[in-house]
């Protein structure tokens, strides 16, 4: 019933009957076997034709594979006549076109070339027919053999495989490069010389790190194929499972493949007109640079974000040094690639600078200046931004104040003169002998010594920005460790959390004279462990930062006693304070 209903959906309307004969694969060695494919498109043959005997070729019949495909719509059946070929003498066969009817309409296949070669030799490809073929071809394959030292180059190791299963290649020798990322070729099947082989391999770049003549390989590597082979004919067990519906016969073979090496010519950077901010940077990029807040006091920091985008050797992108920024004070860079390839080659790399005024006269974040070469026109080219405006408060103003109405009363008429004298007043003690003459007195120095006082305040806290952060620190962790109590008895998990991660920020930021926002529970081990701080203290510090990390990300599974976590914070807060980190 299965082969009926078969039969009929073959017949079933569609579009116009096709037929085409392929060899899979188009080329053997002696003793192997080839698959002879006749497909019907549309249709099913009235009468399969009849095969020409061919000197040197057996054709066997290898079973029947239908079906029925809808695309768009759109119903096609499909019938294929599989049949084996093997071959008992080397040199190039010739399987003539093929007539068949089909629904009453004659259709003719093109001809084929079966490339047979002797059992157990292999050679390389060429292009003449009767050429000796190999299974498996490895080749290092880069666009140019120039560069300059610095220049990225893609590079690509090309596997070229009839019926690849798997593949492996060595490292590539590359002494004087530096390997970047590694990504697999898509595979795609291509002719090569005459024969259809299936392209993969591995794509990567490299980057010459010094002038001369250098060279890339050679490259060694591994492939598994798949041989068809011819099963005994008579056999109906072996018959049946030769059906396409089952797995063709075939069997695993190993190839050795070598590639040879490529010569790379490296050039140096032209000495001639190299601007004095470059820093090495090879290739072509775009530069942008912003910062934020522009509204602050001496000694608030000041974010300055700086964008390189373009392709080149990103992680390797650095800015001059902004030694020379005397009304700034300039904490180090602090920065991330962002690549949108696989090899790494393409996006950008953005490079943050906290930066602190240090008098209330800077207008503006001066202009950046970043240079590189480029390899494709050979000349340096230099980039730049604007300044970037800022207003620099001294420290306590609060801005301008704000208009105020005038509500001075009017101004009063001329008072009547009294015409009697009235009722006559003891004159009292004189004013130098009353004790409040010796306050106003001394009152004008009082002023001038609280003044004073205060001036030199300003000035001894304009001169240490750390001890203003360092009390702006310790209110906000006091004020901070108040909210954390009300937040434990409230039980607001998140908010208890995000909190606790802030305050964590702040106090190891004041103590390490880094950016709070720049705090992570990285900054346990790489800067406090090796300062020889305290293991029990760096145990706490990870595990409250993991603690914040789990509530950020999976809320639902933190089961912490919050108000113990919060004496566990403040005791913690308490020892990061009282550290002493130089």
């Amino acid at each position: 019933m299965l082969w009926v209903a078969l039969s009929l959906l073959v017949t079933l309307p569609g579009r116009a009957a096709s037929f085409r004969t392929e060899l899979d694969p188009a080329m053997i060695t002696v003793g192997e076997a080839a698959s002879l494919l006749l497909i019907f498109e549309g249709g099913a043959p009235d009468v399969l034709p009849s095969l020409p005997r061919l000197p040197n070729l057996t054709l066997a019949p290898a079973g029947r594979e239908d079906r029925i495909s809808i695309i768009n719509g759109r119903q096609t059946a499909t019938t294929t006549f599989r049949y084996l070929v093997t071959a008992a003498a080397p040199g190039t066969h010739t399987i003539p076109a093929l007539t068949v009817s089909v629904d009453g309409q004659q259709l003719t296949s093109q001809p084929l070339q079966l490339s047979v070669q002797p059992a157990g030799q292999g050679g390389a490809p060429a292009a003449g027919g009767g050429a000796q073929l190999q299974r498996a071809l490895l080749s290092i394959n880069v666009p140019r053999t120039n560069v300059f030292v610095g220049e990225v180059l893609p590079v690509d190791l090309t596997l070229y495989a009839i019926n690849p299963r798997r593949f492996e290649l060595g490292q590539l020798p590359a002494d004087g490069f530096t390997l970047g990322k590694q990504a697999q070729i898509e595979p795609a099947r291509v002719p090569l010389n005459g024969v259809f082989y299936t392209r993969t391999g591995t794509r990567t770049t490299v980057t010459p790190n010094r002038v001369g003549e250098l060279k890339l390989g050679p490259l060694n590597g591994r492939v598994e194929v798949l041989v068809p082979v011819a099963r005994r004919r008579g056999d109906p067990f072996d018959d049946f499972f030769s059906d396409p519906f089952f797995n063709r016969a075939s069997e695993v073979a190993v190839a050795d493949v070598a590639a040879e090496a490529v010569a790379i010519t490296v050039w140096p950077l032209p000495a001639s007109n190299q601007p004095p901010a470059f820093t090495g940077a090879v290739g072509e990029f775009k530069l942008e640079a912003t910062a934020g807040p522009t509204n602050v006091a001496v000694g608030e920091p000041v974010r300055l974000r700086v964008q390189i985008t373009g392709r080149g050797a990103l992680a390797g992108l650095t800015l001059p040094s902004l030694d020379g920024w005397s009304d700034f004070r300039v904490y180090p860079a602090v920065s991330r690639v962002e690549t949108t390839d696989a090899l790494g080659v393409e996006g950008s790399k953005v490079i943050e600078h906290d930066l602190i005024p240090q008098n209330a006269e800077v207008r503006a974040v001066p202009p950046l200046v970043f240079s590189f070469f480029d390899p494709v026109n050979r000349a340096y080219v230099s980039l730049t931004n604007p300044p970037i405006p800022l207003l620099v408060r001294p420290v306590g103003s609060r801005g301008p104040p704000l208009a105020v109405a005038d509500t001075a009363p009017p101004p009063r008429e001329i008072v009547h003169l009294k015409p009697r004298l009235g009722a006559v007043a003891a004159i009292g003690p004189p004013w130098v002998t009353r004790p409040g003459f010796f306050i106003a007195l001394l009152a004008p120095a009082a002023v001038w010594l609280v003044v004073l006082s205060w001036r030199k305040r300003r000035e001894h806290l304009e001169a240490n920005p750390r001890l203003v952060r360092r009390r702006a620190v310790a209110r906000q962790v006091r004020v901070g460790l108040d909210e954390l109590a009300r937040l434990a008895v409230a039980g607001d998990t998140v908010r208890f959390f995000a909190l606790t991660f802030r305050l964590l920020q702040e106090q190891l930021g004041e103590r390490l004279d880094l950016p709070a926002a720049s705090i992570t529970e990285a900054v346990v081990d790489e800067r406090l462990r090796p300062r020889g701080v305290d293991g029990a203290l760096l145990d706490e510090l990870h595990a409250l930062f993991q603690a914040c990390n789990q509530v950020r990300y999976a809320p639902a599974g933190t089961g912490e006693n919050l108000q113990a976590t919060a004496d566990r914070v403040r005791r913690v807060l308490e020892q990061v304070r009282t550290l002493n980190l130089g």
